[in-house]
């Protein structure tokens, strides 16, 4: 099936309505010319036009409301009235039941006719405020259905070379697929589950050890990007501290800190008690993750391998404020 899709914006009738609703001076300006022109209209055609004065300033009552909002064409009627009674008076006289019958019904259909326009004009601006939202929205989930797909790529393909065989690769593989779902389910809006770092902190990390962990730092959000390769690198630091580091013994405790510096968000992880820590010879598939995951947002990452503890200083671009300087 092919895809329809509502185009109010090239639609003709589109041009009838100005793009932003007038102000109040504009809309009295407006009454006012079609006021003008209603006029003319009638002393021009006086001799064959038989009905009520305010005959000819029906139709200018949907332009003044198109062009000049609720207002104008309010204005206009009150002009319509006006113009009525004086040509009541000194130039066609009408009894005054007559005269009150007519502008009961000019009043009646014209205040019918000013709310059926600004009706329209708001639909008109609903329909057009939807389709914008709705092409931001398409474009935002084909870029982060592309970057999803990337990273999901990376890791299997990370995972792969550092797994010996299929039961070793598999566990790795979930657990990292799971831990940047859970981001991008705190990253969503969801009301139960606030994007903030402490929440996504607590959510990765709640297969441990509760009062082993120490976690410090005021309400900070992050936004959409950020928040799925921060969760990979969580999920890496805690499955490292539990197989090597301080998360391995018994007496060991992990520390994060975070806080919001001027132009960046700045996340300590430190661990403590654990395992005596001594540099690598060389950098290993979850160090090279780590780097790999912040790098594409702007992110970085210094390892620390303290003898005390492992020690990750993680840069984060501030949201609002582009990439991180170097």
């Amino acid at each position: 099936m092919g895809e329809h899709k509502i185009q109010v914006r090239d639609a003709w009738w589109m041009y009838l309505v100005p793009r932003r609703r007038p102000s109040f001076l504009v809309g009295q300006l407006v009454a006012l010319a079609c006021a003008a022109v209603s006029v003319g209209l009638w002393l021009a055609l006086n001799q064959i036009l038989l009905g009520a004065p305010f005959i000819t300033f029906f139709p200018f009552i949907v332009l003044a409301t198109a062009w000049g909002g609720r207002a104008g064409g309010t204005t206009l009627m009150l002009c319509g009235l006006v113009f009525a009674v004086v040509i009541w008076v000194y130039v066609r006289p009408v009894s005054y039941a007559s005269a009150l019958l007519s502008s009961t019904v000019f009043t009646s259909f014209g205040a019918l006719t000013v709310a059926i326009m600004h009706a329209m004009q708001s639909l008109m601006t609903a329909l057009e405020q939807a389709e914008n939202e709705a092409e931001v929205l398409a474009r935002e989930m084909r870029h982060r259905v592309g970057n999803i797909m990337q990273l999901v790529q990376a890791i299997a393909q990370m995972t792969a070379r550092a797994s010996g065989d299929l039961g070793e690769f598999m566990p790795r593989f979930e657990g990292r697929l799971r831990a940047m779902s859970e981001a991008h389910r705190l990253s969503s809006g969801h009301q139960s589950m606030p994007n903030d770092v402490e929440t996504l902190l607590r959510i990765l990390l709640s297969a441990y050890d509760q009062e082993r962990l120490r976690l410090k730092g005021g309400s900070l959000a992050l936004d959409v990007e950020t928040s799925p390769r921060l969760a990979l690198v969580i999920h890496e630091l805690a499955t490292n501290a539990a197989k090597y580091g301080a998360l391995s013994v018994g007496q060991g405790i992990v520390r994060v800190e975070w806080e919001l510096l001027p132009d960046m968000i700045e996340i300590v992880w430190r661990e403590e008690g654990g395992p005596a820590v001594s540099p690598p010879t060389r950098k290993g598939f979850g160090s090279r993750l780590i780097t790999a995951a912040l790098a594409p947002g702007g992110g970085t990452a210094e390892l620390h391998f303290d003898p005390e503890g492992l020690r990750c200083v993680l840069h984060l671009p501030r949201p609002g404020h582009g990439k991180v300087r170097a």
